[in-house]
């Protein structure tokens, strides 16, 4: 009995040095699975075990601050008054001149020698005359020119001049982000400049659908990072300091805060800003079909187990489509990967390519799946194209127009384009005389705006639902 008790004495120390070991090294191995980040905060262990590190964002604002820079914008609007439509017809319509203030934010994202350039909103500084950068410190720029504007993706790009070197922000790569990252909104709400909130990704691939004012390519990033007026072009940052997201909107029945904020996302601000810097303009990729959504019943009909992706009515003969070989009735569900919930997703997709790109669609046809690659072309040339030469599409002026009882009647004004911008235009009105074009046809439409197009203006006589003629005029 005595030669046994060592024996047990040893291996019970055995068994608790072991166990104190293995508890050390599993703790220690949790502890190497915390993030590694230069900011400094507080840990926390997760449901399944594992410790995260709470980013203190401190860090992130002191290095992104710097370069983010507040806009204020004024220039001048012609303003309709109300008057009688009997005084209107024969005085014509009645205007003033009413000037214009924005506020907003943007960022310094490039420089090239001693010209920087920033990145903010269309809507921020759209038909504005005199544009001023204020830095974080209180340096003021006055000699800030628009290098280019892009309302469908409601982005435009700033240049000024400094001899003082100026801190650029670092851009990241809004496609990794996830849905709960913590994100940094910075800005100038209501005029309040160096603004910082904090909050995460709370959705990707949102669409506002047609509210106003919306641009028309809608692929937002959405979060609840506090966004107000004034934060508009401001950046959207993630925890590496990158910017990850332009803050372009908000959804609120006050008109403030209320925790849905939307961004456009830097990837593809990013590359409208690279075309509007090298070519002034910004050129799309083009498919060529006219879609419809597919809900429930149109599932059912097709083959489908549930409502996806959109159908299509008709493919324009010559077009990317047409040689790619869809066809009437496929259902496009999926575009390099990513699939597609209604017609609005598909347009922003393709539309943020360039020509010359090529996509592969996944369709849906005779109850079979089948990708196909199409090579896309050139939106900018298929501008005005005429479907069955009943309607009209003009992406450029604006403008979606029909031929209905001998008469070429505006369908739809496009938001955001010359044809909006002038608030003269509506839905229903007949289109009569395009410069000095009479126009009786689709036909006649299309080549007076072409031609108006090539000249830069447009004098147009329409004729109200009410019956009354009036003449109006915009540049393009």
């Amino acid at each position: 009995m005595k030669k046994i008790l060592p024996v047990v004495s040893i291996a019970v120390l055995g068994l608790v040095v072991g166990i104190v070991l293995t508890a050390k090294a599993n703790l220690m191995s949790r502890l190497d699975a915390v993030p590694k980040t230069e900011s400094k905060g507080a840990v926390q262990q997760t449901p399944s075990g594992t410790y995260i590190t709470i980013p203190s964002f401190a860090d992130i604002a002191q290095e992104v601050l710097p370069a983010v820079v507040s806009i204020e914008a004024e220039g001048k609007e012609v303003v309709n008054l109300p008057v009688d439509p009997f005084f209107e017809f024969f005085f014509g319509p009645q205007q003033r001149i009413r000037e214009r203030r924005s506020l907003g934010s943007g960022f310094i994202f490039k420089r090239k020698g001693d010209t920087y350039y920033v990145l903010t909103n269309n809507h921020v500084i759209r038909g504005m005359d005199k544009i001023t950068i204020k830095m974080s410190d209180g340096t003021v720029f006055e000699k800030v020119k628009v290098v280019g504007a892009d309302s469908s993706t409601d982005v435009a790009v700033l240049k000024f001049k400094s001899k003082d070197r100026l801190p650029i922000v670092k851009l990241g790569d809004s496609d990794k982000l996830r849905v709960g990252d913590w994100v940094m909104a910075v800005g100038s709400p209501f005029g309040f400049s160096s603004t910082v909130t904090v909050g995460v990704i709370s959705a990707k691939h949102r669409a506002l659908g047609g509210v106003p004012e919306a641009p028309s390519i809608q692929d937002f990033l959405q979060t609840d990072a506090a966004i107000n007026p004034g934060n508009s072009g401001g950046p959207l940052v993630n925890v590496k300091g990158e910017v990850v997201g332009m803050n372009t909107a908000i959804v609120s029945p006050t008109g403030a805060y209320s925790g849905i904020g939307f961004a456009v996302p830097i990837n593809l601000a990013k590359k409208v800003a690279e075309q509007l810097i090298k070519h002034g303009k910004v050129s799309r990729g083009y498919l060529g079909i006219i879609m419809q959504n597919v809900d429930e019943n149109l599932a059912k009909a097709i083959g489908l187990k549930k409502p996806e992706g959109v159908i299509i009515a008709e493919v324009v003969k010559g077009s990317p489509a047409d040689k790619a070989g869809l066809k009437e009735g496929d259902v496009i569900v999926e575009v390099d990967g990513r699939k597609i919930k209604n017609a609005m997703t598909l347009r922003a997709i393709i539309q943020s390519k360039l020509p010359g790109e090529k996509v592969k669609i996944k369709v849906f046809r005779k109850g079979k799946y089948r990708t196909i690659t199409a090579k896309l072309g050139s939106l900018e040339s298929r501008t005005a194209f005429v479907t069955g030469g009943k309607v009209l599409v003009d992406e450029k002026v604006g403008i979606v127009a029909s031929y209905e009882d001998g008469k070429v009647v505006v369908k739809e004004v496009k938001p955001n384009t010359p044809a909006a911008r002038i608030g003269q235009i509506r839905p229903g009105d007949v289109i009569l005389k395009v410069n000095d074009r009479t126009i009786r046809s689709i036909k006649d439409l299309k080549e007076a705006l072409d031609e108006a197009k090539k000249r830069g203006s447009v004098l147009m006589l329409l004729e109200s639902k009410e019956g009354f003629k009036k003449w109006i005029g915009f540049n393009l």
